[in-house]
């Protein structure tokens, strides 16, 4: 056992806990270094506020295309159908 996982398993033996929980919270708590911490919370907050802001202009885009395209693609109809 590494050292933080000695004391904490020395912490549950002095508060009573029986010798087979000790060991097996003092492992379940010893992959805690896996965890995400605040700042890689952060960059995936960050990460998220920009894949928001490509959204809204991608959307801003396809807008502008449905105006654009939109009145031409009609046009093409009106011109196919009553125009042979």
């Amino acid at each position: 056992m590494s050292q933080i996982v000695t004391e904490i398993y020395d912490a549950f033996r002095a508060a009573g806990v029986d010798d087979a929980m000790a060991k097996a919270a003092a492992g379940a708590l010893a992959g805690r270094e896996e965890l995400a911490s605040k700042a890689d919370i952060a960059a995936v907050q960050a990460d998220i506020a920009a894949v928001k802001t490509e959204i809204a202009d991608l959307k801003a885009d396809l807008k502008l295309l449905k105006f654009a395209y939109g009145p031409a693609i009609l046009g093409l109809l009106i011109k196919l159908t009553f125009f042979p």
